[in-house]
């Protein structure tokens, strides 16, 4: 690439090599059906002056006529990113730099987000991820939808999962892969199907997008951050269906069931947070929230103060506020050592009324900590001391 001369067999062999004479390529980050990904550090007049990430085709003996034609995704979000005054949506969306055509390989420069993805999360904390974490992260994808609906015509994702949504080290989740990205018609709609099918809304099954399908593969990937399960995972077209009519088989079987509330999974999960999501998974489009706006409104709505619950004073004090803050972090395992090093703290001393409320209300802490941990024993034994400590029975 240095020398102008093409570059065949694997893509990483590309590693430290420079690209259009701006782009050293640093580090191989991965790659897909396009291509290979790598970090590099854009050059201006010769120095450096931020890290991107280089998505680089595998293709080769392109020219910039058809590369337009391969990166028109890229290019669409571009274009509506320039055009876009929210400026908090385009926090959450990655930017695009640079794009060209070196050695007969098609290049985009985007923005360098270091992190992981949604998806990656969601298979580390099988137990669901906490309520208060996993609404955080759907503002902020909702956001992003916010600053995308609004466009003039607006702009729909249409595959929205959590494969596409960028976790980065600031904990600030950015919206990626416009792929399928498209601007809705005069009729109000996108027509055609595209998308990933277990994440597709109904009505995209049909031809027919609207902004209410992309708040429905919201509400997908919040439930399933939220439960650790994909609430229509157990649906599988029957063996033999042509893969045409698979959308048609899906569209009938999820409008007749009836999807439990997250809360059933997922103990920190609030009445109104399941209202919000079940909202989202509404089958017909006019039943869920109108717009991203409506949906952020809610999710902003305060919620109902919930009794305070008493925490032990003293030497457990600080063992619970640590326990508290690993339980709030997603490190349930960590909770409940904490937890139960404090119980252990208070057990035996005499209880007043009050203490004993304390007590009770630790117990409770430190059964919810086993319980996400999917140690129902222990779970079991500290509810059930919870119950003795609330009658008095000792």
């Amino acid at each position: 690439m240095n020398g102008g001369t093409p570059v065949t067999g694997d893509l990483k062999a590309l590693r430290g090599t420079v690209l259009d004479g701006r782009y050293p390529l640093e580090e191989w980050l991965g790659e897909g059906g396009f291509g290979g990904v790598f970090r590099s550090r854009q050059r201006l007049l010769g120095a450096p002056v931020r890290q991107v990430a280089v998505k680089l085709s595998r293709r080769t003996g392109l020219t910039e006529a058809n590369v337009r034609e391969l990166f028109g995704d890229a290019l669409l979000l571009a274009e509506a990113m320039d055009g876009m005054t929210d400026t908090e949506a385009r926090a959450h969306l990655v930017h695009l730099y640079d794009t060209g055509v070196a050695d007969g390989r098609g290049y985009l420069v985007m923005e360098y987000v270091q992190g992981t993805t949604l998806a990656a999360q969601f298979a580390s904390l099988p137990g669901g991820v906490p309520a208060r974490l996993m609404t955080r992260w759907a503002r902020q994808v909702a956001v992003a939808l916010r600053g995308l609906h609004s466009l003039t015509p607006p702009l729909l994702h249409r595959d929205l999962k959590p494969d596409n949504v960028l976790l980065g080290l600031d904990r600030t989740v950015r919206l990626v892969d416009f792929g399928l990205a498209a601007r809705m018609v005069a009729g109000g709609h996108v027509e055609g199907v595209a998308g990933t099918l277990a994440y597709m809304a109904p009505e995209t099954w049909r031809g027919r997008s609207v902004r209410a399908s992309d708040l429905y593969s919201l509400g997908l990937l919040v439930y399933e951050g939220l439960t650790g399960r994909h609430p229509y995972g157990h649906l599988h077209p029957p063996y033999g269906l042509p893969a045409d009519a698979h959308g048609d088989w899906l569209y009938e079987a999820r409008r007749e069931i009836i999807v439990d509330p997250p809360s059933r999974l997922n103990n920190t999960v609030p009445p109104a947070l399941d209202a919000l999501v079940l909202r989202c998974l509404a089958h017909d489009p006019r039943d869920r929230f109108g717009t991203a706006e409506e949906l952020i409104e809610a999710i902003d709505q305060p919620a109902p103060a919930a009794p305070a619950r008493p925490a032990p004073r003293g030497a457990a004090a600080d063992l619970v506020r640590e326990a508290d803050l690993l339980a709030d972090r997603g490190d349930h395992a960590g909770a409940a050592r904490r937890y139960e090093r404090a119980w252990r703290t208070v057990r035996d001393a005499p209880a007043s009324p009050d203490d004993r409320a304390e007590r009770v209300a630790l117990l409770d802490r430190l059964s919810r900590a086993y319980r996400r941990i999917g140690n129902d024993f222990q779970a079991d034994r500290y509810a059930e001391l919870g119950r003795r400590e609330g009658g008095g029975d000792r």
